[in-house]
């Protein structure tokens, strides 16, 4: 790159040690204790979480651009500004100020999902951009600075409000048991479910999609109930959590299903908002063709049920697709947050 000795490779205003690099990142379920990341409740009881990635991921490129000091954006939409600023996607924009990045770079992204199905994305986007940003940048960092990293800027510099389990278990990887204490530490251990009843649950937790949720939005309006009811009903939530574990380790579809539908009648209670009649019917018409049960996983503007299947899975597939929903064929994920390729 030229014979400017005074700067590396040649950028006259990149401290950069790779040119550009492609991360992908995984997209999560939720297998128990969902909600118990929340602030307001572990900061007084303390939470824990069953999480795992998936094999659907966010793909994130990341370089510099040598020939000129321009932004490029492509994500949904296509930006390109003079100006850090002048960005109007929040989680790249406020990702490239963190990491000092004022001028002279384009970031793409590619989704194998629909963004808005809750199954995090956007912290599946934010891990895989401080990833990719660490690398470009010559950092040395572990999955857990990433977490934090991600952690700290959808919660505290952007605000977005949420939980911490979706930032750990995208730079993690693999199936964890998230425990929270009441400062806000998470720890995290491994699930070692033998690998036979891990393909019983790969087959037979079936994730439907039922496409975008026009009706009311799946948000938990907490102001809307005494805070005691909130935290009794968490405490149910992870009890059930902390209960399925031994169903996860024992491939115990049947159970696993019956400890969600629990979860899902404690969580229609949190809120009137939570459930509405669209997912109040899909969700018994998805059970009475086979299921022991299930929940929704996330809280947002999209429909996955996570149904469990103790039976014939194929019969039960045959009925979905009769009802007009989709599923995803998916596989638990063990890597993480992890770099795809770079060039020097």
């Amino acid at each position: 790159m030229g014979n400017n000795s005074n700067n590396l490779n040649g950028h006259p205003h990149h401290n950069f040690v790779r040119d550009a690099v492609i991360v992908k990142s995984p997209y999560r379920i939720s297998l128990g204790g969902g909600g118990t990341d929340l602030p307001f409740y572990f900061q007084e009881r303390g939470g824990l979480l069953i999480s795992a990635s998936i094999n659907q991921y966010m793909t994130v490129s990341a370089a510099a651009r040598i020939l000129d000091d321009q932004f490029f954006i492509q994500t949904t939409y296509t930006q390109v500004a003079e100006k850090l600023d002048e960005l109007t996607h929040d989680i790249i924009r406020e990702a490239l100020r963190y990491f000092d990045v004022q001028k002279g770079f384009q970031i793409a992204t590619y989704s194998t999902l629909p963004t808005t199905t809750g199954l995090g994305a956007s912290s599946t986007l934010m891990v895989g951009l401080v990833s990719a940003l660490n690398l470009i940048k010559g950092n040395v960092f572990s999955p857990w600075e990433v977490a934090k990293e991600a952690h700290r800027l959808e919660r505290d510099i952007l605000g977005l409000a949420g939980g911490i389990q979706d930032q750990y278990i995208a730079a993690l990887g693999g199936v964890k048991v998230l425990e929270v204490d009441t400062s806000g530490k998470v720890s995290a251990r491994e699930l070692n479910i033998p690998e036979h009843n891990r393909h019983e649950l790969e087959r037979g937790l079936v994730l439907v999609y039922t496409g975008e949720v026009r009706d009311s939005p799946l948000i938990i309006k907490s102001q809307q109930t005494d805070k005691n009811k909130m935290l009794e009903n968490y405490d149910k939530i992870k009890e059930i959590g902390v209960e399925s574990v031994k169903y996860l380790m024992a491939g115990d579809v049947l159970s696993l299903g019956e400890a969600m539908n629990r979860h899902w009648e404690i969580k229609k209670q949190l809120s009137d908002t939570i459930s509405n009649n669209y997912l109040d019917d899909t969700y018994v018409r998805l059970k009475n063709i086979g299921s022991s049960g299930g929940k929704i996983i996330g809280a947002g503007g999209g429909g996955f049920f996570m149904m469990a299947v103790p039976g014939s899975v194929d019969l039960y597939l045959r009925e979905v697709s009769r009802l007009g929903y989709r599923f995803l064929d998916w596989r638990f994920e063990f890597s993480g947050a992890h770099m795809i390729d770079s060039s020097p």
